[in-house]
């Protein structure tokens, strides 16, 4: 329960409950696949972008001043200058090789195993064998060029490796070898939900700010309900997860009728893309 004796911290703590409780769920989700400093440097590309835009939407024609955009980001306006230009020469971060690179300190150990010719042998295209200690072309020397981060040792992400049975470890003559070399960290199955929930969850965002910015407007909001309780006795739910899901079924075949017989018939430069998401969802207070 959120208290506060002044309106203005009252208001802070309610939209900082919301944003954590969105941001812990989507976190929960992205440990072991994206590392927390690409996070951090992803959101600070966004804000700034995101932030310019909407100043310049508020003052069409009009330059957008360093000022104006610390004001609304509580960035120093060097850091803004910094990021700015990072934005102006830069692909989108999801083509930049140069933000890809390092994505999980994992991820790089792989990268360099399947690409540099020390660690991977082209003329069989596979990654080599590799004594775990040593000097040269050794699993603890791949570690030290992939992973800068200091207190992370050799051992660490070989232990972290063998978890998720990516590698096999031969202890008698003391070497590792990599044996999945797709889809290391996330499973083509993961990648494919994961995509598609993201994508839902940007759809719903978007739903939501709309509403925001037309909420004197009720024939302009978008269409946004939802249907739930709080008194699911835990031995009964598997029956109220496949009731629902029968009646989701139903509902998401007739939403998928309906979409075609409104949509245009051939696609076309400029068209909308708009429609509906549906899903169950629970919520544990104690998770």
């Amino acid at each position: 329960m959120i208290e506060s004796g002044k309106p203005a911290m009252r208001d802070v703590a309610v939209l900082t409950r919301a944003v954590e409780k969105v941001f812990r769920k989507l976190i929960r989700m992205l440990i072991g696949k994206m590392s927390l400093k690409k996070l951090q440097e992803m959101i600070q590309i966004i804000f700034i972008e995101e932030t310019e835009a909407k100043l310049k939407k508020e003052a069409p024609g009009k330059s957008v001043a360093l000022g104006d955009i610390a004001l609304q980001t509580g960035v120093d306006t060097r850091t803004i200058k910094k990021i700015r230009t990072y934005i102006a020469i830069s692909n989108p971060i999801h083509q930049d090789d140069t933000f890809l690179d390092g994505f999980m300190p994992l991820f790089k150990v792989f990268d360099l195993w399947m690409n540099d010719a020390r660690f991977f042998d082209p003329g069989t295209r596979k990654p080599r064998r590799l004594t775990i200690e040593g000097d040269g072309a050794s699993f603890s020397e791949l570690v030290k060029m992939a992973i800068q981060s200091r207190g992370l040792t050799t051992g660490a992400v070989l232990k972290r490796l063998k978890e998720i049975d990516v590698v096999d470890v031969d202890a008698g003559t003391g070497t590792v070898v990599l044996k999945q070399e797709d889809n290391v960290f996330i499973s083509k199955d993961d990648l494919d939900l994961l995509e598609v929930g993201l994508t839902a969850i940007g759809n719903l965002v978007s739903t939501v700010n709309h509403n925001i910015q037309n909420h004197l407007n009720e024939d302009a909001k978008y269409f946004q309900r939802g249907s739930w309780d709080y008194q699911f006795n835990p031995e009964h739910i598997d029956h109220v997860r496949s009731t629902i899901h029968r009646y989701l079924q139903k509902i998401d075949a007739q939403s998928r009728d309906l979409i075609t017989t409104l949509t245009e018939p051939e696609g076309q430069k400029g068209q909308l893309t708009a429609g509906i998401s549906m899903f169950y969802f629970e919520e544990n207070p104690l998770a």
